[in-house]
């Protein structure tokens, strides 16, 4: 393995003296074995903060193992928290009136739920719902202000809202387009340049309810963008993306 590739992995430790130190600190603390301890790691809110910060938020962080289906916490819940994905898949949903559901987005691998977590009487505007077994750490609002006074944990909530308002953006333009091949391919780029690989992993049901299509609908475009080979369907819940740019073309085209 190159040196590149082991620098990457060391997260929060790749300074040497850095990493000691944190290693020093978590010594004792009561941490669940399959976070090890490192829930703040990949955390962007955390980036920047003290050591002897981030060893205080490790210690009041609450870990819980979730079975797929269960609830994280529903619509009009109150946010006390913020929420780590550390391992699974989650989708964001909300229901219509008349009981139809629309999917948000789909958070995996490391991702955060926390908006509102800053504003008084703040509740969730839709339900978190896991799709997978999935691991999740929770650090609850008093813990995290009491904790966090430093100008990089600021600029980094400002760099996370920007992104938010960017994606909701983006979002908003996707189900604009009317035109449903288009429409799909728009959600195929999106979900693509947020994986690390070329692999999409969302049953149709879950896709058709991210794009506010019928799931036949979708079916039947997706059988036509694989024999224009620009996806391989590997499965009923995993597509490859094989020509991100034709899928490109087909989206701003319209």
């Amino acid at each position: 393995m190159s040196e590149k590739k082991d620098q990457s992995k060391k997260g929060i430790y790749k300074e040497a003296d850095h990493g000691e130190e944190l290693k020093r600190g978590i010594i004792g603390l009561n941490i669940c074995e399959e976070c090890g301890g490192f829930c703040t790691e990949k955390l962007p809110l955390m980036e920047g903060l003290p050591v002897n910060a981030q060893v205080s938020l490790m210690e009041h962080s609450v870990h819980e193992t979730l079975k797929k289906n269960s609830y994280l916490f529903r619509e009009g819940e109150a946010v006390d928290s913020i929420c780590i994905i550390r391992k699974g898949r989650v989708k964001l949903c909300r229901y219509d009136s008349l009981g139809r559901e629309q999917i948000i987005t789909i958070l995996a691998d490391h991702d955060i739920i926390w908006e509102g977590m800053f504003l008084d009487g703040s509740v969730y505007p839709y339900s978190a719902v896991c799709l997978t077994n999935a691991s999740i750490c929770l650090i609850h609002r008093d813990d995290f202000i009491k904790v966090v006074d430093n100008p990089t944990a600021a600029m980094n909530i400002i760099i996370l809202l920007s992104k938010k308002l960017h994606d909701a953006n983006e979002r908003n333009m996707l189900l604009s387009t009317k035109d449903p091949m288009a429409r799909l391919a728009g959600f195929l780029m999106y979900r693509v340049d947020r994986s690390p690989s070329d692999d999409i992993v969302l049953k149709l049901d879950d896709i058709a309810a991210s794009v506010s299509l019928r799931t036949e609908t979708v079916s039947r475009k997706l059988r036509e963008m694989e024999k224009m080979h620009l996806i391989e369907r590997l499965g009923h819940a995993r597509i490859k993306v094989l020509d991100r740019d034709t899928l490109r073309e087909i989206y701003i085209s319209q």
